[in-house]
């Protein structure tokens, strides 16, 4: 009998795994998703793809962009990628000596960055007052994605090799037989399984409580803003981001997205949104960015009148020390966990779709994922306090410090 696997959720972590799972032949492979594929979290992120030589992330962005570049030639899907470059702004020396670094990396690697005098980076995005910055790094291998096409075409992809996809279908809870997990029961019935990969974002700790499982997550208000600035951007703006006031942005549709990543951040309760929380978003809370809008406005002071388009505010799941849930869980059979992705899930998807193939096919895995295992906060999994606590300040300090 071939083996049976299941995935629950069907995000940009999700349809990966379901993908890289079915190109290797491993079994029947099934994903479920409760609402439509891409709801949840993956619908609202920015889509941003950067490299930076940072443990596992330069071997994450490079895997990703072949892993893109194959969907958009082989597949015939497009993700909308566009590449743009990245403005790397440095407003304090530990900062720009942060990017010195990159700098020598990116080098060493062949790839083109470059520093930016003021008038040049002012000719690249005409908003930006090169007057208010210490330094700008230019790194050309940075752009976006649309997160709904590229969720749209790992399922796509994941059809085409074999795989299943039931979506409104809802895993209610995992059902385990003799130590090890036995499938996953719905509203619609019992869907068997020896296998099963937990991929469900900001409802994947919930759904193994009941197992005595306590996955290191929460939940975290997360914003970005659209404005209409002027002038219009051109698509192919530079993106940016300036760690020493937490922000980043780039060109949506002529205008300008900010985003925040704010200190102090605002945890929440998945039990407490609203249900069905699909393509759902939270209130607007101008009080909470006021400051790094501020600084903003610093840098780009058009955006001081500017009107504001959208206010979004959709909730991201972040662990204790910034990095993702990606594993196996111990004492229970066939349970792996993908989770957590500290709003980076459209970077981290293709590099997290390997490793679970890797892990479930029981080969030598082609990234290292030890410091990824999902239990390695032990018991402090289970204490919400001291996650909460943890995690409400680990949204900035990630951020602002560039050598995690």
């Amino acid at each position: 009998m071939p083996m049976k696997i299941a995935v629950v959720g069907g995000g940009v972590i999700g349809t990966s795994i379901a993908w890289h799972l079915a190109m290797r032949k491993l079994g029947e492979v099934l994903l479920v998703e409760r609402d439509r594929l891409g709801s949840g979290t993956t619908w609202h992120s920015a889509g941003n793809i950067t490299w930076k030589p940072l443990s596992n992330h330069d071997l994450a962005v490079l895997y990703a962009l072949e892993t893109i570049a194959h969907l958009e030639k082989d597949h015939d899907r497009s993700t909308g990628w566009l590449k743009t470059g990245r403005m790397f702004i440095a407003r304090s020396d530990a900062v720009r000596q942060d990017f010195e670094r990159f700098d020598r990396v990116a080098k060493d690697k062949g790839i083109g960055a470059r520093w930016l005098e003021p008038g040049e980076a002012q000719a690249l995005n005409p908003l930006l007052d090169g007057s208010k910055v210490g330094a700008i790094w230019f790194n050309p291998l940075s752009g976006r994605v649309n997160p709904a096409d590229l969720t749209a075409a790992y399922a796509s992809a994941a059809r085409a090799a074999g795989a299943r996809i039931l979506e409104n279908r809802e895993a209610l809870r995992l059902s385990l037989a003799g130590g090890r997990v036995s499938g996953i029961d719905t509203r619609e019935g019992f869907i068997e399984a020896d296998t099963v990969v937990v991929a469900s974002g900001l409802w994947s700790r919930g759904l193994l409580a009941p197992l005595g499982v306590g996955l290191p997550q929460v939940p975290c208000e997360h914003f970005y803003v659209i404005a209409n600035t002027s002038p219009r951007l051109n698509r192919e703006t530079p993106s940016f981001v300036a760690p020493d006031d937490l922000i980043y942005g780039r060109e949506e549709v002529g205008g300008f997205l900010v985003g925040f990543f704010d200190e102090n951040a605002k945890t929440l309760d998945p039990s407490s949104l609203p249900n069905p929380f699909s393509f759902t978003l939270l209130p607007p809370d101008w009080d909470k960015i006021a400051p790094y809008f501020e600084k903003a406005v610093e840098i780009f002071p058009a955006l001081e009148k500017a009107p504001i388009r959208h206010f979004i505010n959709g909730p991201e799941s972040f662990t204790p020390d910034g990095k993702p849930l990606i594993g196996r869980v111990p004492d229970i059979d066939g349970l792996v966990v993908a989770t957590a992705m500290n709003s980076a899930g459209v970077t981290w998807s293709a590099m997290t779709g390997h490793i679970v193939a890797d892990m479930v096919a029981g080969v030598s895995p082609k990234f290292d994922h030890a410091r990824y295992d999902p239990m390695r906060f032990g018991d402090k999994g289970h204490d919400i306090e001291w996650l909460k606590g943890q995690i409400a300040g680990i949204v900035s300090l990630g951020y602002r410090n560039q050598n995690r």
